[in-house]
């Protein structure tokens, strides 16, 4: 398993995966994995470059780095984004890594590598700590961020939604 930036050669099996997570009536995260309505998969890589270089970002965006996690068959297992600077605004309610996992590939310890990973690309950044989000209800997630030893700090109410935050020192 690794993490590598989106390329061209992952098209197909990107598509198969935004397939999986539409046929599932889920919406894919992190929400810049996703194709925009007026995108196609070249306006696609554009855009997460872009991101990655901090370039044309909407106002209160910061730039981030987007990940695939691909097996060892070429599989790409799910996405993930890493954010090296919060804004005011991402702190109370954003993160430092997101990520989504297809559905056929759910329950297989894929988040456990997933966020090793992304912890390892922090370090490049030399962040002290990491911040990571979720739902209340997203039991999975909360599951895998108390196994790798993140901290839940607090319970909060976001847009009617209960969340938690979950840091872990980078290390």
């Amino acid at each position: 398993m690794h993490l590598e930036f989106p390329e061209k050669r992952h098209e197909k099996e990107y598509l198969e995966m935004i397939q999986e997570f539409s046929d599932n009536k889920e919406e894919i995260i992190p929400y810049s994995a996703g194709l925009k309505e007026w995108e196609n998969y070249d306006s696609f890589l554009e855009r997460i470059k872009s991101n990655r270089e901090g370039k044309n970002l909407k106002p209160g965006h910061v730039k981030s780095e987007l990940y695939f996690l691909i097996d060892d068959d070429d599989k790409i297992v799910w996405a993930e984004a890493i954010r090296p600077i919060l804004n005011e605004a991402l702190k109370y309610d954003g993160w430092n890594i997101g990520y989504g996992i297809r559905l056929s590939e759910r329950k297989k310890g894929y988040a456990t590598i997933g966020l090793s990973l992304a912890l390892q690309r922090c370090k490049e950044y030399w962040l002290d700590k990491v911040l990571l989000t979720c739902d209340k209800e997203n039991i999975w997630s909360s599951k895998a961020m108390i196994k790798n030893w993140w901290i839940r700090d607090s319970e909060y109410e976001f847009e009617g939604k209960i969340k938690h935050r979950y840091w872990t020192p980078v290390k």
